[in-house]
């Protein structure tokens, strides 16, 4: 356990800088000016309001697939239950850690509260563990470099639902057929999965047949200006870069449209076995 504590104890302790959304909602709910933030914050330490506190900093105390990644191996490793979470936050915070929160020219010393260390801990999802089919199909499936990232999605409640673990692993078992992996995908195909639902793999191809189908319907839609549509293009493929929202649709439709490829590939396999 001290293994995991001290992993712990550094990732909270790594240099958090303050984004935007956390200085604005410091200036707004704190009552502050920008010039006040970093005496405001030493000052408080550990006296914060903890629903304020919680509420502030979330945006950069709330773990990353990639945060959570970084621990498929400690959560593989050790049995980790309700009890031992509890205890590595009490213990966590009786070691009075100091953040660091880079912020305009300088950085902020603050003692980290305890809700913020619960709510790092807790959200890493230590306590999962999957099961033993889908571990194997990963480990057969995937390049190594993407393993932890895959278990790491792979233990999203979406994916936890009766009937969601064959969804997985007939995805993970054509992706081992036709090397069609990739990373953004997977990521997509677990948004989607948190999103609609599915009973099965029959029911998630209807969905996803549906989005693709929406995606096609909405291209007008959203292009109101003939000289706009003209100068982007149906698919929005000629927006300029720095349109986010032309970017973004643009790789929804293109993951939509190859998991739509990769459900009727199944559904072939299944067909023909």
């Amino acid at each position: 356990m001290k293994q995991l504590r001290d992993k712990l104890a550094a990732d909270l302790v790594t240099p958090r800088p303050l984004t935007e959304q956390v200085v604005r909602a410091l200036l707004d709910r704190c009552e502050l000016q920008s010039n006040e933030v970093a005496d405001y914050m030493a000052a408080q330490g550990a006296d914060w309001d903890e629903p304020l506190v919680d509420m502030i900093f979330s945006p950069i105390y709330t773990p990353t697939w990639s945060d959570r990644a970084r621990y498929v191996t400690d959560r593989e490793r050790v049995e980790v239950t309700p009890q031992l979470i509890a205890l590595l936050v009490r213990e966590l915070d009786d070691l009075q850690l100091a953040g660091q929160y880079p912020y305009e020219n300088g950085t902020i010393t603050m003692r980290v509260p305890g809700v913020l260390i619960e709510r790092w801990v807790e959200r890493l999802q230590l306590q999962v563990k999957l099961s033993s089919r889908v571990t194997q199909a990963i480990e057969a499936t995937i390049p190594t470099d993407a393993q932890d990232m895959v278990k790491a999605l792979a233990g999203a409640p979406a994916w936890q639902a009766a009937g969601r673990e064959d969804i997985l692993t007939g995805f993970l078992t054509g992706f081992s057929l036709t090397g069609r992996f990739t990373l953004p995908k997977f990521e997509y195909l677990t948004g989607l999965v948190h999103t609609y639902r599915p009973r099965d793999l029959s029911h998630f191809a209807h969905q996803v047949d549906a989005l693709v189908t929406s995606y096609q319907d909405e291209r007008d839609e959203h292009f109101f200006d003939a000289h706009l549509k003209e100068a982007y293009g149906a698919e929005g493929g000629l927006a300029p870069t720095h349109d986010g929202y032309a970017t973004e649709r643009k790789q929804h439709i293109a993951l939509a449209s190859q998991l739509q490829q990769d459900l009727a590939d199944l559904a072939s396999l299944e067909s023909s076995g």
